[in-house]
């Protein structure tokens, strides 16, 4: 949900921050941004500020769970290390903080009033197009932020647009650039081919010593996969909310403290005029110019007009004076207090703080209706079950890890804790069905503890509400299949290579012929094969074969009046003779509707994107980072 808020406030920005990274990573890798990339448990700074050690867990599990996501049912999970997740997270968290630093130090900054206005325009926050303070609110709670939170992060993330913006707008496209672009992506290719079929393999022999020498040479190829069963305990967090029973007195003593949350939650808005004063003859002056403007504002002068006339923060001058919203701890407390005393549009008295004198405006106030008891009843039920179902879960996981520890097989942890012991079908390292689909689980299954010593494993949390403990009851190494067994498949592998060497060898005689000056059609057509003419082609012509026009375009262009011959033995084993007539280039002509303003865009972002790199680069060469361990060079 909060990535989905963060979506929506972002806009056009968003999308030329995507185009940068995609370029930066695509074209220098990860690597040449944050070179030296390291798993470390200890605090982790970046010229002097702390990534926090929360936000790398959870970008690392989002990582991970990304990632996993993303393979079929049937990948193989065993070869991935999970902590590759947590060192990309680090990474990522370093280059963001680097590049935020950056750009405060440039003088970026976003106005308050411009960060509300977008929340407001977020659709997540709205009801029926209109905003809606409570519902912002409760999911921003929800996520772990209240309003002030977000608007930080918000904040952050728009200075880091800011910046990547500023980089993507600076790439640009000159004449010799696209016309080169135009010549070769619009290239046009004069040519014919030809390309001599396989046959079938009835014929072809194959003797029994072919064979045994074949299989003998092979063996690697012939092996089984090595497999396991396993039996496994499992605890699911689901099964114990049956276990749990919350009182009405709960109920209603969390709807108390839910309530006191919603009240401390209330945002007020603000607008002043500040007349700084630090001696007191300052303070003595400042509290003469105030009582002066706060009379002019009694005579019904507009608070914006004199805030930018009058008010010596020029940075909220420009805003009507509008400092934004607090919970009641942004300000100084003289200047909080007299905010609580204000109704909407009141303005106040002359205040007195360590910055001088203001008069200040309450603009706005955004207060939580709270739902009554009997609206929250079961949902706050449902929450305290599960919040008890976590920490019994919690307990019986460590229990379970424990009994597993120190029995020798898993009837003692499953009759004490009263869960079943059960058992997979054989898998290999790219999983199975149910339970041993889990990365965990395989990866535990095939480890030198649980297979070769014959250990019950660690305790294996799957999520956040499975916990499970096995053990290898069956193993079955790799062993190289009978030859009976595979006689058929190699023999079929025999005569295609002889096939393949049939083709290869009459079309490399057919090549030479051709490049002797010889007529070849008679030949071709003894092979069952004819020329096809190919006019005008570009690259990825949609009614050529793909590999074919991939030869085509790989052969080198011919002198003036003359052709370039060459052959190839395509993917499925045809071989192809391929004549090169003639080679035109492309012009800016060539481009259809529309395509050169994406060429220009195309150049103007790789330019943009080598810049952008080349200042990541220096910027982490600059930075302080602490925390690390000893550097190794990450390899993506």
């Amino acid at each position: 949900m909060l990535q989905k808020i963060h979506d929506n406030t972002q806009g056009i920005v968003a999308k030329i921050f995507v185009i940068v990274l995609i370029a930066i990573f695509a074209f220098w890798g990860l690597e040449s941004i944050v070179g030296n990339i390291i798993t470390s448990t200890s605090t982790i700074t970046v010229n002097g500020v702390e990534i926090n050690e929360a936000d790398i867990e959870a970008l690392t599990q989002n990582k991970a769970q990304e990632f996993y996501s993303s393979l079929g049912e049937d990948a193989d999970v065993s070869a991935f290390d999970p902590s590759d997740f947590r060192q990309s997270a680090i990474d990522e968290l370093i280059q963001r903080e680097i590049l935020v630093q950056s750009a405060v130090e440039s003088g970026m900054a976003v106005s308050t009033n411009s960060l509300n206005t977008r929340m407001r325009q977020t659709p997540d926050f709205q009801i029926d197009g209109v905003f809606n303070a409570e519902r912002a609110t409760l999911l921003l709670r929800n996520l772990g932020h209240t309003p002030n939170s977000y608007r930080a992060t918000l904040q952050k993330e728009t200075i880091l647009n800011q910046m990547l913006t500023a980089y993507s707008a600076s790439g640009f496209t000159t004449s010799n650039e696209l016309a080169q672009l135009a010549a070769l992506t619009h290239q046009k290719r004069n040519a014919r081919y030809a390309a001599l079929n396989l046959g079938g393999l009835e014929g072809i022999e194959v003797t029994d010593a072919e064979i045994e020498t074949y299989y003998q040479d092979n063996q690697d190829s012939f092996l089984n996969e090595e497999q396991v069963q396993i039996e496994f305990v499992e605890l699911d967090k689901e099964s114990l909310l049956n276990e749990i029973a919350v009182s009405d007195e709960q109920v209603q003593e969390a709807y108390e403290e839910e309530r006191a949350a919603f009240e401390a939650q209330t945002e007020r808005r603000a607008s002043h005029i500040l007349f700084e004063a630090t001696t007191e003859e300052e303070f003595t002056a400042a509290q003469a110019q105030a009582a002066e403007v706060k009379a002019r504002l009694d005579a019904g002068e507009d608070f914006a007009t004199l805030a930018a006339e009058v008010s010596d923060d020029t940075g909220s001058a420009v805003e009507g004076g509008d400092v934004g919203y607090t919970t009641g701890d942004n300000f100084v407390e003289e200047f909080e207090t007299a905010l609580r005393n204000l109704a909407v549009n009141q303005v106040s008295d002359p205040v007195k703080t360590e910055f001088g004198v203001h008069l200040i405006k309450l603009t706005e106030v955004a207060e939580t209706a709270i739902p009554t008891f009997d609206e929250r009843r079961e949902e706050i039920a449902r929450d305290l079950k599960s919040s008890q179902a976590e920490t019994l879960f919690l307990a019986k996981s460590d229990e379970l890890g424990n009994l597993a520890f120190e029995s020798p097989d898993l009837e003692t942890p499953a009759s004490t804790m009263g869960l079943m012991v059960q058992r997979s079908d054989w898998f290999g390292r790219a999983g199975g069905t149910g339970i041993t689909t889990e990365a965990e689980v395989i990866n535990a299954a095939f480890s030198a503890e649980v297979i070769d010593e014959g250990l019950n494993s660690e305790m294996i949390q799957i999520g956040d509400s499975r916990s499970v403990v096995l053990r290898v009851v069956e193993h079955q190494l790799p062993v190289v299949q009978e030859l009976d067994a595979v006689r058929g498949e190699i023999q079929v592998l025999l005569q295609l290579e002889k096939m393949k060497a049939q083709v290869r060898t009459s079309g490399e005689a057919l090549l030479k012929s051709l490049e002797e000056g010889g007529n070849v059609d008679g030949l071709l057509q003894a092979q069952s094969a004819a020329w096809t003419q190919l006019d005008a082609v570009e690259r990825g012509a949609r009614d050529v074969d793909p590999e074919i026009s991939e030869k085509l375009f790989s052969i080198a262009r011919p002198s003036e009046g003359g052709t370039e011959v060459e052959g190839f033995e395509l993917s499925d084993g045809r071989y192809l003779i391929v004549e090169l007539q003639s080679v035109v280039d492309g012009t800016a002509a060539d481009f259809a509707e529309g395509e050169e303003q994406n060429m220009r865009n195309f150049i103007s972002q790789q330019a943009a994107a080598n810049d952008f790199a080349g200042f990541m680069e220096n910027l982490e060469k600059r930075a302080e980072i602490d925390g690390l361990e000893e550097p190794e060079v990450a390899e993506f």
